[in-house]
Parts: structure tokens; C-alpha cells; sequence
């Protein structure tokens, strides 16, 4: 599996010696890796509208992200990065400058993870890709997922495990003629049409009933 091609298994009990060194090393290197899930998205645009940002969602997101495609016709917001060194570009002086509201891939490092909603559990892996970072300290998937994944997170999670191969079915139904507009509809109503005074899930859960029946109508 590519996305975990620099990581193994873990236990969610299993002791890691890391500790974090405040480097900004892991905010390197990481051009079109750090994906905006609609959740991620709808915080950052949330927190930055709480804090006197008049810009539409549309454009938050727009100026610190942009669409690729990880699918035929299924794009993600995925993080911009500046210079040759593929640097995050919310990373200034080594600090995250959206640190409270950094995206879920963010929080979990040292780890990933993979849910089984079948099982309703969680995989649990350890990036290794930054040696320097282990050797001193000490800690457990499971206390990493109580330290950084709210009972929100993890509900959003297992919805999306359900829901995305669902849209992936329709969209392959999908005829040439209307493709665009089904492309044009999954980023809107996953990431852009929500009321950012209200709570995400149930707004969420509506998107997804509501886009999934516009891509029944488009196939």
C-alpha cells in the first residue's frame, strides 16, 4: 500500500521511543502528501472566519491548497508547499502557523493509520521516515489517538470509509457529458457547502446523502 510504504505495523499499546524536537523537519519534503480532509478543511476555514478573515471558504482554501486528483474525476484539497525543498507553506520560522487547526495527517505523526469500519477499529502504523526523531521519550498509538483524535474525528473517519467507495461506484457510472459537473459537485459539497457557525457532522451527513443522490441523477 503506497500510502504506507514508509511505515509498519504497530499495536495501539506498543511503547515508541519518540519525542518530538520542534524542527520543522516533517513540515519538509511533504509537496501534494498533505491532504485537507473536509474536516480539516472546514476547521481551518472555521477558525481563520472566527479570527476576522472575510474571505469566502472558496477562497481559504484556495490560497493555501489546491485540487489533485486522486481519482478519475475525484479531487482532493492537498496542502501547498514553496521551494525546492517542498516545504509546508504554513510553516514559518519552523512553526506551524495553523497549528490548533492542523490537518488530521499533522496530528497523528509519528503515526497513521488505516480504519476497519467493518470492525470498527483502527490500524495502527509508524512513519519512519524521520530516524532522528525516535530514541528518546515514549509513547503509544492509543495515547497519541486520545491526545489528537476527538470522538468527532474518529466518527467523520469511519463515515468517510463508508461513503467514499459508494461515490467512487457512481462516479465510474457517470456518462463523458456529465463528468465535469459530478467533478464539480463532490469538491463543493465535501468541502465547500457548509454554514461555518454550525456543527460539521450532521451538515456532512447531509452533503453526502445529497451528493450521492445528484451523481444517481447524473448517471
Amino acid at each position: 500500500m503506497q500510502l504506507f510504504r514508509n511505515a509498519v505495523l504497530v499495536t495501539n499499546r506498543q511503547p515508541i521511543a519518540f519525542k518530538c524536537r520542534a524542527c520543522g523537519v516533517c513540515c519538509k519534503n511533504v509537496r501534494d502528501s498533505i491532504v485537507l480532509e473536509p474536516l480539516d478543511a472546514y476547521r481551518i476555514v472555521r477558525d481563520k472566519q472566527k479570527n476576522g478573515c472575510t474571505d469566502s471558504a472558496d477562497d481559504i482554501l484556495w490560497n493555501m491548497a489546491e485540487l489533485k486528483e486522486l481519482s478519475p474525476g475525484f479531487h482532493v484539497f492537498v496542502l501547498r508547499t514553496v521551494n525546492d525543498s517542498g516545504m509546508c507553506g504554513m510553516l514559518r520560522d519552523d512553526r506551524c502557523t495553523i497549528y490548533s487547526v492542523r490537518p488530521h495527517t499533522c496530528r497523528l505523526y509519528p503515526f497513521t493509520a488505516e480504519p476497519c469500519p467493518e470492525e470498527h477499529r483502527i490500524k495502527w502504523y509508524l512513519c519512519t521516515e524521520q530516524p532522528h526523531h525516535f530514541g528518546l521519550g515514549s509513547v503509544t498509538a492509543r495515547e497519541w489517538q486520545r491526545k489528537n483524535m476527538s470522538d468527532e474525528d474518529e466518527a467523520f473517519w469511519f463515515d468517510e470509509c463508508r461513503i467514499l467507495p459508494e461515490l467512487g461506484k457512481l462516479l465510474r457510472s457517470v456518462p463523458e457529458n456529465n463528468f465535469q459537473r459530478a467533478e464539480q459537485l463532490i469538491v463543493a459539497y465535501r468541502y465547500l457547502a457548509y454554514d461555518f457557525d454550525q456543527p460539521f457532522l450532521p451538515q456532512y451527513r447531509d452533503n453526502m446523502l445529497f451528493l450521492k443522490a445528484m451523481l444517481e441523477k447524473l448517471a
